[in-house]
């Protein structure tokens, strides 16, 4: 596995043509189930550090955890944090959703 240490190298890795952030955020919404968000990572002088990788809950006020991923690292440990996204904002989606419906399913019994 190539080891990536800047953003540029993290878009040749991922494979898919993208040359900005913009483009993986939007690829990034487009192709995961829970519609996930990817972002540059900063530390405190706004230096660039890496990428970081969440979601927000539709149906919700919930948000995933933020996943920072942070130079150097492996593609797969990219893949792996966007995973844990797509985990977190499936169970997430069922609290609000799915108890949501069986309540208002209730609220209707006679």
């Amino acid at each position: 596995m190539r080891i990536i240490n800047s953003i540029p190298e993290f878009y040749e890795v991922r494979g898919f043509g993208e040359e900005t952030m913009e483009q993986v955020t939007k690829n990034t919404y487009k192709y995961t189930d829970c519609g996930a968000w990817c972002a540059t990572a900063h530390d405190d002088q706004c230096e660039v550090i890496g990428v970081k990788v969440g979601s927000i809950v539709e149906g919700s006020d919930a948000e995933t955890q933020v996943y920072t991923i942070k130079f150097p690292f492996e593609i797969g440990e990219f893949w792996n944090a966007l995973d844990e996204v797509e985990n977190e904002a499936s169970v997430l989606w069922k609290e609000a959703n799915e108890g949501r419906a069986t309540k208002k399913l209730t609220d209707l019994t006679y």
